[in-house]
């Protein structure tokens, strides 16, 4: 059962489809965040345009409601690779403005009286043995302080940890409520929602929706993993990002897992983990390693991985004994868009009207917020900052099954380094091999 936390046990009302032709300034392709803060982000530079949003499923339903709710400054390619391919200016660009994204959404909320549980603790990656600890303390600038293993377990009582890196620019928050929030935030200022309302075809100035022509100025594809491969034409492909939460933790063991600021936190893994504390007292955490399906298949059994779901409970108690007979209610997954190159994209052409934006690989919570920003500026031709996803070329994944094989083989490789550095206590030589070919 795919039983997101961050959802609830509340039933969703469906908003109204779309049953007739209409015509609208801009047509939004998505529900999620991007086509979200693409909207506040248009209505607030200009209010008279009218815009519509249609959504296949429900406002929320893909990875901007089911993801570890950090909204972070992390980007999917490393810093290195950013400054080389694009300068040092535009890599401080977009340090800049990601830093600064993390407040405004927090500004907005506060001002618009969002309850999103949102909490600015920052972020702490930490080691558990001398392989992980030797890897992050390499990673320490302006943004990132090193912690000794004493500070690091004054901070979050992890079982044997060794240190860590903080960062301020980190907010813990509900995904999923932010999605109801900002949807019910644009209805009120004048933006149509249709939901159950599937975007068949995507042509110059038109959509067509549930057998119905929208004509529209601009439309927005903000579809992310759940992207037509005859749109993407093998742009990117979904990867399965899964997730368990207990039942409330009592005051005892939240005072012995200390984080009373609510610091986002991971393990210095190679393969992916992410955790919160959230609002109402449970540990959440989620992580990566779920099998790509061949010809980047959507699989709802993806989502619901007991394998996965399993390791990732012994993983939060493996960090924290004192959760051992505490219940994990909540279980659930879905996936994320990757891009061959890792890179996330802003591409827009006025003279068909067509943009589109998404490739996050789950750093979307703020990206999103950023790369609907820039997207608002360029419609309106306003000018953007110099950031390295405007008019990204994002490449094409190999074909078919070079491509399964390959990312599956990414996987295993992945789960290889980790075991590969328990046991020699140095970074490992497999991911120094990994970490080149995939492109990141």
């Amino acid at each position: 059962m795919n039983r997101s936390l961050w959802r609830g046990e509340e039933a969703i009302t469906s908003r109204k489809s779309v049953s007739s032709n209409n015509s609208f300034d801009i047509a939004i392709i998505g529900g999620g965040f991007s086509g979200l803060w693409s909207a506040y982000h248009l209505k607030k530079i200009q209010p008279s345009l009218t815009i519509a949003i249609f959504e296949q499923n429900y406002v929320g339903f893909g990875a901007s409601g089911r993801n570890g709710g950090w909204a972070s400054a992390e980007y999917p390619t490393s810093s290195t690779r950013l400054i080389k391919e694009h300068g040092l200016q535009i890599y401080q660009n977009l340090r800049r403005d990601l830093t600064q994204s993390i407040d405004e959404i927090g500004q907005i909320a506060r001002s618009n009286k969002w309850q999103i549980d949102y909490a600015k603790g920052g972020a702490l990656v930490f080691a558990t043995n001398k392989a992980q600890l030797t890897r992050i303390s390499s990673e320490i600038d302006d943004e990132h302080r090193f912690l000794n293993q004493g500070q690091a377990q004054e901070l979050l009582n992890v079982a044997n940890i060794k240190g860590g890196v903080f960062t301020p620019h980190c907010a813990a928050l509900n995904p999923f409520k932010l999605t109801q929030e900002i949807a019910t935030y644009l209805e009120s200022v004048g933006v149509e929602i249709f939901e159950n309302s599937r975007v068949e075809q995507i042509s110059d100035k038109q959509i067509e929706v549930n057998g119905h022509t929208i004509t529209c100025q601009t439309s927005i594809r903000a579809t992310e993993a759940f992207t037509s491969q005859k749109w993407s034409a093998n742009q990117q492909i979904p990867i399965y990002s899964l997730m368990v939460a207990t039942e409330p933790l009592s005051a005892d063991v939240l005072s012995q897992i200390k984080n009373t600021q609510r610091a986002t936190f991971q393990e210095a893994c190679h393969l992916i983990t992410y955790a919160q504390i959230t609002g109402d007292n449970r540990l959440a955490i989620g992580g990566r390693g779920v099998r790509y399906k061949l010809f980047s298949r959507l699989s709802g059994r993806s989502e619901i991985d007991n394998r996965m779901h399993n390791a990732l409970q012994r993983r939060a108690l493996s960090w924290f004994p004192q959760l051992q007979g505490t219940k994990f209610p909540y279980r659930w997954g879905g996936p994320v868009a990757l891009t061959r190159r890792w890179q996330c994209y802003l591409n827009y052409d006025p003279k068909t009207g067509q943009a589109a934006i998404g490739g996050y690989v789950g750093d979307g919570v703020t990206l999103s917020y950023l790369v609907a920003k820039n997207l608002a500026l360029k419609i309106n031709n306003l000018k953007t900052s110099d950031l390295p996803f405007i008019d990204q070329k994002i490449g094409t994944w190999e074909p078919e099954p070079i491509r399964y094989f390959a990312i599956n083989a990414g996987f295993k490789a992945t789960v290889a380094a980790d075991i590969e550095e328990k046991i020699t206590q140095h970074p490992s030589l497999i991911a120094a091999v990994i970490d080149p070919l995939i492109n990141r």
